[in-house]
């Protein structure tokens, strides 16, 4: 009878490892031995195999901002191909995608979810209106979406892989790279990187008929500390940005006015915007928008059926809202695409530099006159214009008195 149990036993574990059902479920008979063997990691638990994570991140708020020209900035699924010129993409174009493959891009909605976005709501926020540069808590909050990453938990230690692409657009498009197969790495303590294959096109603020391709290279996305890596679903964490220092790209010293969100994306991720042009909105560099440019929060699911609730979106410096320099520095194309509009032209030839007058050079205004001067004011002049006319019919005027001679 003993050798019938473990018989029955033996053929359940050999049925249920083949259909993928839990052990547990699998011998429920009367007498039966029940077997329970850990499976994979994928939903959960301890060490093992991860076979469909979700990576789920903005870059930062600046990526869902306002734009100076072309509307805002914004995410792409997939890798965008060559625009052929630093211009504000159409949606003839083509280069524009919600999804494609394993990515797709969503926004957060007003009632604290989230959507996939489209060519239509790429520059609204959760509220449907349209984002600007005059808050740097405006932001449309979209966020890319990838799954089917696969890799494994050992001794607590996490390595993670996701095949699939996206783009970084600023300016509408004038001004693009492209994001391939990143790869998460994280030891026991939560410290470790996320990195991928960068790409795209460079351009220069200064020149934008400058289009050149960039050729792909690694570079370091995210550098992060204290991930909760032994959570059973997965975490969130905010990648190291605030106290950060870049070298090299003009990061301003910091300050007790920028001191929230002073700082830097990894060092190689800046060296790499050296040739996008977009450089400047990676680090502190004493802009209007540095309060948009601190990282936000990494969320890594490791079942993306079952993920885990990402952060609600906020704005700049984790919702800080006027907190940036009213009168920064700012670099603006020298030359306007065909297709650009009058506000962007506007934009776009504003003077490249915007820096408050010396105190003393021009004398503040204090106010309107008084409502008795203006009209004191014109009767003066009133009575000195008749003065000089009755003076000039009597010959009285010092340039109409003849010179006697002696």
């Amino acid at each position: 009878m003993r050798s019938m149990t473990m018989l029955r036993a033996g053929i359940a574990v050999a049925v249920a490892l083949v259909a993928g059902v839990p052990l547990s479920a699998a011998a429920a008979g009367p007498g039966d031995v029940i077997v329970t063997v850990p499976g994979p990691t994928g939903s959960g638990g301890g060490d093992g195999a991860i076979s469909n994570a979700q990576l789920r991140w903005g870059l930062n708020a600046e990526s869902g901002g306002g734009a100076f020209a072309g509307g805002c900035n914004f995410l792409s699924a997939g890798r965008a191909g060559d625009a052929g010129g630093s211009r504000v993409w159409t949606r003839d174009d083509g280069l524009y995608r919600a999804q494609e493959g394993a990515v797709r891009v969503e926004k957060p909605t007003a009632e604290g979810g989230f959507a996939t976005a489209s060519w239509e709501t790429k520059c609204l926020d959760p509220t449907g209106a349209a984002v600007t540069v005059s808050s740097t808590s405006s932001t449309t909050g979209n966020q890319i979406v990838i799954e089917g990453g696969t890799g494994q938990r050992r001794d607590g230690a996490l390595d993670i892989r996701w095949s699939g692409s996206f783009t970084v657009a600023f300016y509408g498009g004038m001004t693009y790279w492209s994001v391939t197969d990143p790869r998460l790495t994280l030891d026991a303590s939560g410290a470790g990187r996320l990195v991928a294959t960068a790409s795209g096109f460079g351009t220069s603020m200064d020149d934008v008929t400058v289009w050149n391709p960039i050729a792909e290279q690694e570079v370091v996305l995210a550098d992060i500390r204290s991930a909760d890596v032994g959570a059973d679903r997965g975490f969130s964490v905010t990648p190291e940005f605030r106290g950060v220092v870049s070298v090299g790209a003009g990061q301003v010293a910091r300050s007790g006015i920028n001191e929230a969100y002073w700082g830097s994306f990894p060092q190689s991720f800046v060296d790499f915007h050296r040739q996008t042009g977009q450089q400047g909105y990676w680090l502190t560099t004493g802009g209007v928008r540095d309060a948009a440019k601190p990282a936000s929060p990494v969320t890594v699911s490791y079942d993306a059926t079952a993920p885990v609730a990402a952060p609600p979106s906020s704005g700049g410096a984790g919702g800080i809202a006027g907190a940036a320099p009213e009168n920064p520095l700012r670099r603006a194309p020298a030359s306007i695409p065909a297709a650009a509009s009058a506000a962007s032209f506007l934009a776009m030839n504003a003077p490249v530099t915007t820096q408050p007058q010396a105190a003393g050079l021009v004398p503040p205004a204090r106010g309107g006159l008084p409502p008795v001067v203006a009209p004191l004011l014109g009767a003066a002049a009133a009575l000195g214009i008749a003065i000089v006319a009755v003076l000039s019919m009597m010959g009285a005027l010092p340039w109409q008195q003849r010179r006697v001679g002696p």
